[in-house]
């Protein structure tokens, strides 16, 4: 038996030139998570995050109090869509200068636009959604298959793969999916129980470490 603990990164530094990147209220998120994982008495058997930056210091300032000798296994399958990519082909692509322009309904239309996009010779720079959507949750059985003796694994990684995940273990249709992605928030974490053969939601995108302190300004979706 494992409980899975999915996190997502810190706030990135969206309208910058690098949106992957913590911003100082990212970092401040995740140090606040391994002060909460400390005062729980939680640490983690097995940790793993993707290849991206805000994924990496992520895990790096969260883990650093309470299990600094634990080095997280890295794997590209934890990483988010290519965004950019997604939104250049797709939609007019977000505003860097006010991330928050774009309306939810405008997100839906460019992911669906993405769904429904035939995989075409020379386009290989974009990912298929259905090769998106089933490989974050691929990615976790493969990594939880190498340490099944493990009890507590924790994944570092973005929204888009919390969600889908979610799909896969809930049966969630496409709608719900991308409203997943629209709403999970930085550092939130969500946990499944899973025996090797069964997995069962337990939490969703919770943010006990954040709440705690009664700022609502610590909670974001960004």
């Amino acid at each position: 038996m494992s409980m899975l603990y999915l996190v997502r990164h810190g706030q990135a530094s969206a309208g910058t030139h690098d949106y992957d990147r913590l911003s100082p209220l990212g970092r401040q998120q995740s140090e606040l998570l391994g002060q909460w994982w400390i005062k729980q008495g939680f640490v983690p058997d097995h940790s793993y995050h993707g290849s991206l930056l805000r994924q990496r210091d992520t895990a790096s300032l969260a883990l650093k109090p309470l299990a600094p000798q634990l080095q997280p296994e890295v794997h590209d399958g934890l990483n988010e869509y290519q965004h950019r990519i997604i939104d250049t082909h797709f939609g007019a692509g977000s505003n860097d200068e006010q991330p928050e322009s774009m309306s939810f309904e405008d997100y839906v239309s460019i992911m669906q636009r993405w769904r429904d996009h035939p995989s075409e010779p020379g386009q290989s720079e974009i990912e298929p959604w259905a090769d998106f959507a089933a490989r974050g949750w691929q990615t976790m059985l493969d990594l939880h298959g190498r340490q099944a003796d493990k009890e507590r694994h924790v994944f570092f990684t973005s929204g888009g793969i919390i969600a889908t995940v979610m799909a896969a273990v809930l049966g969630l249709d496409f709608a719900h999916t991308i409203d997943a992605i629209w709403r999970i928030r930085n550092t939130s974490i969500t946990t499944i129980h899973y025996d090797g053969t069964q997995a069962r939601l337990i939490e969703f995108n919770t943010v006990p470490h954040l709440q705690a302190h009664h700022d609502p300004s610590l909670i974001t979706l960004i």
